[in-house]
């Protein structure tokens, strides 16, 4: 039986939570989880996540099919994002307050042991063993282009000035080129989707440690104790699933 549980918590010196997240059944065999962290101004960042956490959500439930192959799963996921970031790029522009909104988002439908997984921005999705841990997605960020092109180590990232520069977010343009995953979860494994919040803080074998012996129901508000414990300068945001 396919399990999720997850945790948001506004940090320790933010005045407002503009992540947004939630976890949906879909099936016996299928549920769908979506993250969102917002960016634009305290209003305009809750806005943008919370309404594309809704949209998204909605698209996916009205449209996903039980018996639909892997590549109907990945176009329902792909225009279910498509729609939200028309919607809440239609709201900034018709709205002063909300001018220059937007959101990070990773959404993942995991059905059966196949995580299914779209991203855009900075938010993430990790594989998780007992023993390891790897970085599904790869975040669309100015400091992980300079990584990719040598210019930059993974430390000197981690301090780098334009550390928070995101090249993709929902919302922010008319049209969104966002990133499609697709890996099979052993048993023993989960997938964890988070925000930044949570990553700035810990780092990967940090996670990991944390994640090891942890009953998966409890999982998600002690990453964000632990992130708070560091500091919580940000949003956090986690959440767990489980074949």
């Amino acid at each position: 039986m396919l399990k999720a549980y997850g945790k948001t918590d506004k940090g320790m010196v933010r005045a407002a939570n503009q992540d947004n997240y939630a976890l949906h059944s879909l099936s016996d065999s299928a549920l769908l989880a979506v993250v969102c962290d917002g960016m634009g101004g305290e209003r305009g960042g809750n806005v943008a996540s919370r309404n594309a956490v809704n949209i998204i959500s909605q698209h996916i439930s009205a449209h996903y099919r039980e018996g639909c192959d892997e590549n109907g799963v990945r176009n329902t996921l792909l225009s279910a994002v498509s729609v939200a970031n028309a919607l809440v790029h239609d709201m900034a522009l018709h709205d002063e307050a909300l001018a220059g909104m937007g959101t990070t988002v990773v959404a993942c439908i995991l059905r059966g042991s196949t995580a299914h997984i779209v991203h855009a921005g900075d938010s993430r999705a990790y594989l998780v063993a007992e023993d390891a841990i790897s970085r599904v997605t790869r975040d669309h960020s100015v400091v992980q282009m300079l990584i990719e092109n040598g210019e930059l180590t993974e430390a000197q990232a981690a301090t780098h000035p334009k550390k928070h520069y995101i090249t993709r977010a929902l919302g922010v343009e008319s049209s969104l080129d966002a990133e499609y995953t697709e890996l099979e979860l052993s048993p023993g494994q989960m997938l964890l989707l988070c925000t930044d919040g949570l990553t700035n803080h810990l780092s990967e074998q940090q996670l990991l440690e944390a994640l090891r012996g942890v009953l998966p129901e409890q999982a998600p508000q002690r990453l964000c104790d632990l992130a708070n414990q560091a500091g919580g300068l940000d949003n956090i945001t986690a959440v767990v699933l489980l074949p």
